[in-house]
């Protein structure tokens, strides 16, 4: 139980958050309690609680514009909304420094930054599902994999996308709705499809996973797309690039955000890479000789940050992927 109040402390647990940590001590309380009445009580009190919390969640998520589907069929997956998404990616980012997995130079930005963009996603959206839950429970594969969505506030008829790889521990909302405030620039809609918790993208199941992605933009009359990805994301967006597309629908360029193959063979689009100039993850030297072989055909931006520049340096890295897809589409 100790350890359960800690955690909830260390993260600033959410509503629902603290609903699970409040529900889970009173049914423990009950269930050690010796005394019949006390007994029920706590424990039904618990039971109820944990019903309550899990009912809101079903019924009162996904109330903005933000989505999570199951691809290609468009149904939904009710495990996706029953936690919050910050309690449980801010839980193992405090894990994840403590251990000292996190290098020490990139750990001390990166939980004040995830906890800005949850703010801010949580004013603008509401509370929303996250596909990292069936994610960890190895639900993804190509045939049915979870997908974030958030069309454009534009209520003109879509024709544009980006489709946005996650990188490692998995597809998270929030990078993807950070994504989404750039994609607007030009009235484009984001969808971030999910592969797995280590992001391997450049495998079987995460090209397999993109093509199906592509074939279901096309069918919804999608015909222009870019490209982009997120640290293994990015890598794996480098290498899957140059994949045919389906017959009606453009690739217009590809999107590198802290990760790129560097010897993979140069994209046959434009290509924009931001990067962090301090990133210890994902060297900028090896970004820049990216961008270099690239040629004409890319656009290279630095930011002074680390690997996690697309959070803590968000008004930046928006700015600049805006313009850019602006210029491409005029």
């Amino acid at each position: 139980m100790a350890v359960l109040l800690g955690a909830a402390l260390l993260i600033g647990a959410s509503a629902s958050g603290w609903g699970y940590v409040l529900g889970a001590l009173l049914t423990t309380a009950g269930l050690l309690t010796r005394r019949r009445r006390r007994w029920r009580g706590l424990t039904r009190a618990g039971l109820g609680l944990l019903v309550l919390v899990l009912g809101a969640r079903v019924l009162l998520t996904e109330r903005g514009a933000l989505s999570v589907q199951r691809m290609p069929d468009g149904g939904t997956r009710l495990v996706n909304r029953l936690v919050d998404e910050r309690d449980g990616t801010l839980l193992a980012a405090h894990a994840l420094r403590l251990s000292g997995r996190l290098p020490r130079a990139e750990a001390q930005a990166f939980v004040p930054a995830l906890e800005s963009a949850f703010t801010r996603m949580r004013e603008a959206e509401g509370p929303v599902a996250t596909p990292a839950v069936a994610t960890w429970l190895g639900l993804q594969r190509p045939e049915a994999f979870d997908a974030v969505l958030i069309p454009p506030e534009s209520s003109e008829p879509v024709s544009t996308a980006v489709v946005f790889l996650h990188g490692y521990a998995g597809n998270f909302a929030v990078y993807c709705w950070q994504m989404s405030r750039a994609a607007g620039a030009i009235s484009a809609l984001t969808v971030c499809p999910s592969v797995g918790p280590e992001g391997r993208w450049k495998s079987s199941q995460g090209e397999r996973t993109l093509a199906a992605t592509y074939a279901w933009l096309a069918e919804q009359g999608i015909r222009r797309v870019y490209l982009g990805g997120l640290s293994n994301g990015g890598e794996g967006a480098s290498v899957l690039v140059n994949r045919p597309v389906p017959a009606g629908l453009e690739l217009r360029g590809l999107m590198l955000v802290s990760g790129a193959e560097t010897k993979a063979a140069p994209p046959r689009v434009p290509v924009l890479l931001v990067q962090g100039a301090r990133d210890t993850m994902m060297p900028a030297r090896l970004m820049r000789e990216y961008a270099r072989r690239a040629g004409r055909l890319a656009t290279y931006a630095e930011v002074d940050s680390g690997h996690f520049a697309f959070l803590d340096h968000h008004a930046e890295c928006r700015s600049t992927i805006a313009t850019w897809l602006r210029a491409r589409e005029h």
